[in-house]
């Protein structure tokens, strides 16, 4: 794989630092020939070494603040993401307390797939057996 060209043009600030020393920072870097882009990423303490980031352009960073503007006015011990993003800006209305729930509703989904592929699985498999004729099998012997 041919290597990454990058180029940090400005370190706008880390976010934190991990034991190991790589920290979360956002910067603006260019990536390749292309135009500089708002980056944020986890880097090693020699910038080397990178891990899985974002790239923004100036209008996503703008939105994205805007975004969290939104997001930290209800600052009642909740987050919740808005349901939909207007170009005016909402009122912010205390949402209701929920009660705990003993798994979060991701979990359930993804619980629900993984047995729902299982049982299909299982049941291809019978269906294929049932469609073998009963005097091939070794067992009946």
């Amino acid at each position: 794989m041919a290597d990454l060209k990058y180029e940090i043009l400005e370190e706008l600030g880390t976010l934190s630092t991990s034991k190991s020393g790589w920290e979360m920072q956002l910067n603006v870097v260019q990536w390749g020939a292309n135009k500089p882009k708002y980056d944020l990423r986890t880097w090693s303490p020699d910038h080397d070494k990178m891990g899985k980031g974002l790239t923004l352009t100036r209008e996503e960073i703008e939105k994205l603040h805007e975004l969290l503007g939104q997001a930290l006015a209800t600052s009642d011990g909740q987050f919740e993401m808005p349901e939909a993003v207007d170009s005016e800006p909402a009122v912010a209305t205390p949402t209701p307390k929920r009660a705990p729930t003993s798994q979060p509703a991701a979990h359930d989904y993804l619980a629900d797939m993984y047995y729902a592929d299982k049982v299909a699985a299982e049941s291809e498999a019978e269906a294929e057996a049932d469609a073998r004729p009963k005097w091939g099998r070794l067992g009946d012997l």
